[in-house]
């Protein structure tokens, strides 16, 4: 059986994949999360894919999975490993090769316009207007967890770049789950990659477990990876 390696967004914690991890591992999937005991804004942009890779145990042909910012570095991972898959979750559209960035440059500028304090940014929730959180179906003890975990980077973080492995090697799909990642998942489908939408939010591997593990099984049915 395959064995999947969720990676999710620097800019939330492991929480925000968890609850889709445990039903791949409760239907038998060897499943895993890497989370480095120091968090992102220890660290930098371009160490952070070492840190996620120093985590895991050996395996052989994992399927890798990245939610949001996390597509990039599921890429990563997806050359390191040697990957048998590779999945979009409502994620960047990698690079196959060259400097990566965190963000694009449009989106840099947004970054760089956030109200720092002591060097720090303000966790992803405060970058917007509104309670972001609002329309997200999450329990209240999934809700304190989410929060507890999300980290205040500095922007010099923002400002790195890794430079991508070669990872041409792993089959691709996307999952769509909110209208956010709607020219991501067109620029998927234009690439011939096995595209599945969901109705839902950025958050659905968080709360709506169950429908993100078996839209992950359809594409890896789609890229005969299991």
């Amino acid at each position: 059986m395959p064995q999947f390696v969720l990676i999710h967004s620097p800019l939330v914690g492991p929480t925000s994949v968890i609850p889709t991890a445990d039903v791949l591992s409760a239907l038998g999937f060897a499943t895993y999360v890497p989370t480095p005991d120091a968090p992102p804004g220890h660290t930098s942009w371009r160490d952070w894919p070492l840190r996620l890779l120093e985590t895991l145990p050996e395996i052989d042909d994992p399927i890798l999975v990245g939610h949001s910012a996390g597509g990039l570095l599921a890429a990563y991972l997806a050359g390191s490993l040697s990957a048998k898959g590779f999945i979009c979750l409502d994620a960047m559209m990698p690079p196959e090769r060259g400097l990566t960035p965190p963000v694009e440059p449009t989106f840099l500028k947004f970054v760089q316009s956030l109200p720092a304090k002591d060097g720090l940014l303000p966790i992803w929730t405060d970058w917007w207007e509104g309670d972001l959180l609002a329309q997200v179906p999450l329990s209240p003890g999934l809700k304190t967890a989410f929060l507890a975990e999300l980290p205040r980077l500095p922007l010099t973080w923002f400002d790195d770049s890794f430079e991508m492995p070669d990872w041409s090697s792993a089959k691709r799909g996307f999952i769509q789950t909110s209208p956010a990642f709607r020219d991501e998942a067109m620029r998927a489908s234009e690439r011939s990659w096995p595209v599945v939408r969901l109705e839902g939010t950025h958050l659905h591997p968080a709360f709506a477990l169950e429908e993100t593990a078996a839209a992950l099984l359809d594409v890896c049915r789609y890229l005969s990876a299991i």
